[in-house]
């Protein structure tokens, strides 16, 4: 396998503190940051599989909610009832601007 290097900056407490555990752990600073590097990649793979069918299911709903009627989409409010919701709502009247 090719090795490749990266260039990193970081806080000075940072840095020290990724060296201290390298060094309790008995490794090199490269190899303490490339396995804690491949374990939250891991971890994001392993989030990432388990949302993946939840993701699914909202983008399908997403597509879903532009093509049908809605419940409700077919009531027509009298006007009373329309300033009704709209003062709920705390908007202006439809067909009035805001003051």
């Amino acid at each position: 396998m090719a090795v490749k290097r990266f260039s990193i900056s970081m806080a000075g407490e940072i840095h020290d503190r990724i060296k201290k555990y390298a060094d309790d752990a008995g490794l090199d600073v490269s190899t303490y940051l490339t396995i804690a590097a491949q374990a939250q990649m891991d971890q994001q793979d392993r989030v990432k599989e388990f949302l993946q069918p939840f993701e699914a299911a909202r983008l399908k709903a997403e597509e879903e909610a532009g093509t049908g009627t809605w419940a409700g989409d077919d009531i027509v409010l009298t006007s009373e009832e329309q300033a009704e919701v709209d003062a709920i709502l705390g908007r202006a009247p439809r067909g009035r601007a805001a003051a």
